[in-house]
């Protein structure tokens, strides 16, 4: 006997989508650290510049991806939600994931959901960001995957308004939040 398994994607009514987040940036000038007064002064002031440089890449890189993100929203608005779809005419939540990451950021992820629950790091729910992937338990064995556009909003293919940005905040979401997967 074979067992089926359901994977799919959840109902949520249709949100706007409001102006939103900020990446900060925590550099030595704004936490009120002082430079380093050593001996070492040449080599601790050299590995702070090379640190908060990294941060501002991280940071140049943050504002990229939540660039490409609105990007893949403003092209794929309003796709309707197709089980199984992988196009425009219609596209279900882990194809349009999928579809993102390759053509947005050129990562080649699995086409399910419960294969994309296992890629990349495992992240508490605080500390979602820009690009990670956001999973929800939408019924006994239905799950739901989307991508966050910022720490509070994501991006998914919803089955009843298609493809659209929804906050993670929403009791909806927020009481069948999954786990969430950095990719990026």
């Amino acid at each position: 006997m074979v067992s089926g398994l359901v994977v799919g994607c959840g109902v949520v009514p249709r949100s706007s989508y409001p102006a939103g987040g900020t990446v900060a940036d925590n550099n030595p000038a704004q936490t009120g650290e002082a430079p380093s007064s050593s001996a070492e002064g040449d080599t601790a002031s050299s590995e702070q510049e090379s640190s908060a440089s990294n941060r501002a890449m991280a940071v140049s890189s943050l504002n990229e991806a939540k660039a490409s993100l609105m990007q893949a929203y403003r092209d794929w608005k309003g796709t309707p939600y197709v089980l199984g779809g992988a196009s425009q005419a219609g596209v279900d939540c882990s194809r349009l994931v999928n579809i993102i990451f390759d053509d947005y950021f050129g990562i080649d992820l699995p086409t399910n959901t419960r294969e994309q629950l296992n890629v990349g790091n495992k992240i508490r729910r605080a500390g979602v960001r820009t690009g990670d992937l956001v999973f929800f338990r939408t019924g006994r064995k239905t799950l739901h995957v989307g991508i966050a556009v910022n720490s509070g909003e994501f991006l998914h293919a919803s089955t009843s308004n298609g493809v659209m940005i929804s906050k993670l905040g929403k009791s909806y979401w927020r009481n069948r939040f999954l786990a969430a997967r950095r990719v990026l």
